[in-house]
């Protein structure tokens, strides 16, 4: 029973720190000191900073897609579903505190262990996409698209549009409507 609640504190712990003070400035002695355990306790579990930070990034993240998606459920139109859910992804980097932290430290410093948990969250990210459009395509809403290769491209189009773009009003409505007309299936399809 004290080894789910140690490796409990050490999540709760990181998560705190890498929120309050950033992935560079949060030291393995740092989140055993906050945790309450000794730093000897983390690596029972952990092999070092990346797995703690992977492990509360996914947890996070599955978290409150979990329950930003799961409204959507009850949504019958796979066409409202998927461009809710990439509307959702796309918000994800500005209006979830804890996404936007690591973010932020990511276009300022493009810290390889950030990069993996935004590779782990886009690689979950394409099979939920790729699950919605095969849906899609299989009530004949959209075309006959390659998959997974076009669920990566639009999670990768959605990423990297909020990591690189200079975004505007017209830039984030022009996204809407090439997201609207990507998929939809024409009448010579």
């Amino acid at each position: 029973m004290k080894q789910p609640d140690k490796k409990q504190k050490i999540i709760e712990a990181a998560t705190e720190l890498f929120l309050h003070s950033g992935v560079r400035r949060t030291t393995l002695s740092k989140i055993a000191e906050k945790a309450g355990i000794g730093k000897g306790t983390i690596y029972y579990y952990y092999e070092d900073k990346t797995q703690i930070l992977m492990d509360c990034y996914m947890r996070h993240v599955n978290q409150m897609r979990s329950k930003a998606f799961a409204e959507l459920q009850q949504e019958s139109d796979v066409l409202v579903r998927l461009r809710s859910i990439l509307g959702y992804l796309s918000a994800e980097v500005h209006q979830d505190p804890f996404v936007s932290t690591l973010f932020e430290e990511y276009k300022e410093f493009r810290l390889a262990e950030i990069e993996k948990c935004f590779v782990q969250s886009e690689e979950a990210a394409v099979q939920l996409i790729g699950s919605l459009i095969r849906e899609g395509q299989q009530q004949g809403h959209y075309a006959q698209v390659p998959l997974p290769l076009t669920a990566f491209m639009l999670v990768k189009m959605i990423f990297s549009y909020e990591l690189d773009y200079p975004k505007t009003e017209q830039s984030d409505q022009d996204l809407k409507q090439l997201l609207r007309h990507m998929l939809r299936k024409r009448p010579a399809d």
